[in-house]
């Protein structure tokens, strides 16, 4: 083993002094930079955040139940419109629901109307009244049932409101 030991430096050396006295005959050149490119980074947007709401938790909360008013339905209002022809509009028999106000305009600006509630069996009966020109006539009709009414000048033409 010595003599492999031997063998190795006695190599390593001749290799050391070989490589120091071999001289070339040329210079040796010396390397031109190259132009490196220059990159740019591009500006990336970021993410606006979207806000996260988080509910507002309470530990240990009693709920007392407090009483809520019960709503009062607001009253409806139903127009019949007197025309310039003599006739009210909308024609026929008007469905309402109980509570609803029905309201007589007159606007025919040549004659004054008026309307006549007919029947026994109506179960409310307003009379005859006469409705001016710009004016109106309210009724509201609170009961169930059917309420017959004829015009002024129509008379033997009768309508009917039912509230049910």
């Amino acid at each position: 083993m010595k003599k492999v030991i031997v063998v190795l430096v006695v190599l390593f050396i001749g290799i050391l002094f070989a490589g120091c006295t071999s001289q070339s005959s040329t210079p040796a050149a010396t390397p031109t930079p190259t132009a490196v490119p220059t990159t740019v980074a591009t500006p990336v947007p970021t993410a606006i955040p979207t806000p996260v709401v988080t509910p507002n938790i309470t530990a240990n909360v009693t709920v007392v139940p407090t009483a809520v008013p019960t709503p009062v339905p607001t009253p409806k209002v139903v127009k019949l419109t007197f025309t310039q022809a003599l006739t009210i509009s909308p024609v026929g028999t008007v469905y309402v629901p109980v509570g609803t106000t029905v309201c007589w305009i007159n606007n025919d600006p040549y004659k004054p109307h008026g309307v006549r509630s007919i029947g026994t069996n109506s179960g409310y009966n307003f009379g005859t009244v006469n409705i001016p020109y710009g004016s109106m006539y309210n009724v509201t009709f609170s009961n169930k049932g059917s309420y017959d009414y004829v015009t002024v000048f129509q008379p033997q033409v009768a309508w009917k409101i039912v509230a049910s």
